[in-house]
């Protein structure tokens, strides 16, 4: 099989599983309002808990009916990505992440992407790697939930090749190795160049048959996050007043997500806007008769 270059690998990026979305339109003012005075700006407290419409008094906390993710459930993603890595044909011998939703899915560590490599070599078999920056280190410690080997790299050192150096420590040093679909492509690139000896191919086969079937706790986290979704797009509707900007309906999507606990928005478009995919620049005021369409959603996981 040929090595893949970022055209050959599928970039569709998936979303966090657990974003609960929904796009509600076509609401048309039956009259005339006035606009809330001066708009929202700086009336909302961070808590979202005063000084908001009378229609997001039914918003509640979901407190206890929220779950968490626990260390056994991410490790036994790792365990399953393992697993699938034997019986695949052909079998996979380590797979390689950079930071994003699918570093988050089997570590439970969010990290953000920069120029400093945070890596996650998962062999086939053992616990799993992670290569990290000098400084980082204790950050990272603290963030881990399960048992994993630590790699360190500074400033004047390769963090590809001390990802290659741990993997050939495990005597891994010929094979497949599965690179995660949204590995920028200079992480992708010099891991294949300190890698001569491995097939660096794409990781979708396991992490599609991974992230593609949720287990029962996922689907419960899923409809919290669409219930919670649908009741603070409920209060925003009831809430509308002519003359309110998009950044003002934000708000208080935002505010209404913060109501309940949960870190949540959306994109709004207000009358001809709202034909346009990802919306427009311009300044928008809602008027009688205009389509409001409200994207977005909320974490729950």
């Amino acid at each position: 099989m040929d090595k893949p270059t970022p055209d050959s690998r599928s970039l569709a990026s998936r979303r966090n599983f657990m974003k609960g979305s929904a796009t509600v339109s076509a609401l048309a003012l039956a009259r005339p309002v006035s606009a809330l005075p001066g708009g929202l700006a700086g009336a909302i407290p961070e808590d979202g808990s005063s000084a908001l419409p009378p229609a997001f008094s039914a918003l509640k906390p979901l407190g206890a009916r929220i779950h968490p993710i626990a260390a056994d459930e991410f490790y036994g993603r790792l365990q399953r990505a393992q697993k699938l890595m034997a019986e695949l044909a052909p079998k996979f011998d380590a797979l390689f992440f950079a930071p994003g939703t699918s570093l988050y899915y089997f570590t439970g560590v969010r990290w953000g992407i920069s120029e400093r490599l945070l890596a996650l070599v998962l062999p086939r078999a053992g616990n799993p790697i992670l290569v990290v920056p000098g400084f980082e280190e204790g950050r990272l410690r603290e963030k881990l939930q399960f048992p994993a080997e630590v790699r360190v790299w500074q400033e004047d050192e390769s963090p590809t090749k001390i990802a290659v150096a741990a993997l050939e420590d495990r005597g891994i040093r010929t094979g497949r190795v599965g690179v995660e679909e949204t590995a920028a492509y200079t992480f992708f690139d010099h891991f294949q160049a300190a890698a001569p000896g491995f097939q660096c191919v794409s990781a979708d086969p396991v992490m599609i048959a991974c992230r593609g079937r949720k287990s029962d706790h996922e689907l419960e986290l899923m409809r919290l996050a669409c219930e919670a979704t649908f009741d603070v797009f409920r209060a925003v509707f009831a809430s509308l007043k002519e003359g309110m900007s998009q950044e003002d309906i934000g708000k208080l999507v935002e505010a209404g997500f913060s109501k309940m606990g949960l870190h949540g928005g959306a994109l709004v478009l207000l009358g001809a806007s709202a034909a346009l995919p990802h919306g427009t620049i311009k300044p928008q005021k809602l008027k009688e008769g205009d389509v409001v369409l409200i994207d977005g959603g909320c974490a729950v996981d």
